[in-house]
């Protein structure tokens, strides 16, 4: 009997993605540390002492805070950069040794893979330009395709293990309404977001084990709540306020920048508040919520307008590639948090870009800030945690108060 293939679910742009490797305009390892697993950890200490061996096990530096298999120790730096990047841009270690001594955060990024009952999925980081650039291609570029790997291919490297199926099960029929409910161009985006937070809250009333069945049944009520309008008039009932708005953003990217080493995020938020206060005062006055509600209406909306599909592309990818509706021990509405955090911060950067010196909104520039904010956002689990105590001291992570970051 031959072997059984390995099916992988993932979306359209990732089916032919490769790295543009020197080509592109950044390098995975600038900016990041680079973690090691457990087990490229144990092959690097039995390699020689000598040449490339013994620089890998000088760089090695063993995680005593938080270990595990995954990100067992990291390669120390001296630099912005992995020690072990070229000055052309290229990793020494697959050079020298081969793609199987690369660490797994290397071997896979920018991907990332989940197994599943009788799958494994896969997402990747738009971290990477090239990722985001695919993102953002097309209305279709975020559909899901399967994809049979031969049977005598391996199976790929660190995938994440599989959750307990009863779990799996309501997460995917959470999850699929969530991509359903973002995709739905009769209501306008904001209100597509602001009713996910709706549902997520509904489910966070319910009991941690909710069945399969229980499950639908909420789904099929919310459904119901949505097609009656209640919904839709406590959305239109959200305030608009500019200013808070500005106030709750400019404090998560004062956060950020003292220790961002990112210098395409750098420049996108130099560029954004350079825009909105050319005065550079740096106190948000009505002259400068004027400035950011102009570029808003003359500039971000006529060309979301044409262009929406950008953004509900953004936000689906991070539903698929954040594991939305699956972690255990967390509650999805503080993901669903997170999300919109990310999203204003976004929202807010390409408004202030177009303020300046009254610039066109192009697909070009809204790549590139959603590239940068990931690169750096994606991976602080320190700063989830601020911009999370931040809303809960302001008082802001109920829907009505989460409104304001959303709409404008």
């Amino acid at each position: 009997m031959p072997a059984p293939s390995f099916l992988l679910k993932m979306p359209a742009y990732l089916k032919d993605f490769r790295c543009l490797g020197a080509q592109c305009e950044d390098h995975c390892c600038y900016g990041w540390d680079v973690n090691v697993d457990q087990k490229s950890y144990e092959r690097y200490r039995r390699l020689p002492s000598t040449g490339l061996g013994a620089r890998i096990q000088k760089a090695l530096e063993r995680n005593r805070k938080d270990p595990c298999e995954a990100r067992y120790a990291k390669f120390r730096r001296k630099t912005e950069t992995c020690p072990f990047l070229s000055p052309k841009r290229l990793c020494r270690i697959h050079a020298e040794l081969g793609e199987d001594f690369l660490p797994d955060t290397c071997a896979l990024f920018p991907r990332h893979l989940r197994a599943r009952e009788s799958w494994v999925e896969v997402s990747a980081s738009m971290a990477c330009p090239e990722i985001a650039r695919r993102v953002l291609a097309s209305p279709q570029a975020v559909e899901m395709i399967d994809l049979c790997l031969d049977p005598a291919d391996r199976m790929p490297r660190g995938v994440e293990s599989a959750l307990p199926s009863d779990a799996e099960a309501t997460g995917f029929l959470l999850r699929g309404f969530a991509v359903e409910l973002l995709k739905d161009r009769r209501h306008a985006l904001w209100q597509r977001v602001l009713l996910l937070g709706f549902l997520l809250e509904t489910v966070g009333s319910q009991p941690p084990s909710l069945t399969g069945a229980a499950m639908e049944s909420l789904l099929d009520g919310f459904a119901r709540r949505m097609a009656s309008g209640e919904l839709m008039g406590l959305m239109e009932s959200a305030p608009v306020l500019t200013g808070l708005q500005l106030q709750l953003v400019e404090r998560l990217y004062d956060e950020l920048l003292p220790t961002v080493r990112v210098k395409a995020f750098k420049a996108c938020v130099e560029a954004c508040f350079g825009g909105l206060d050319p005065s550079g005062a740096g106190i948000f006055s009505q002259d400068i919520v004027r400035r950011y509600d102009a570029a808003y209406r003359e500039r971000y909306f006529p060309f979301f307008e044409n262009n929406g599909f950008m953004l509900e592309n953004f936000l689906i990818h991070y539903l698929w590639h954040h594991d939305f509706c699956f972690h255990q021990g967390r509650r999805a509405y503080d993901d669903y948090v997170t999300m919109v955090l990310h999203f204003a911060m976004l929202k807010t950067c390409l408004i202030g870009l177009a303020a300046r010196q009254h610039e066109e909104m192009n697909g070009e520039m809204v790549r590139r800030v959603m590239y940068a904010l990931t690169k750096v956002v994606e991976p602080d689990a320190r700063f989830r945690n601020y911009a999370l105590g931040l809303l809960a001291g302001s008082g802001c992570t109920d829907l009505m108060h989460l409104a304001v970051l959303i709409k404008n």
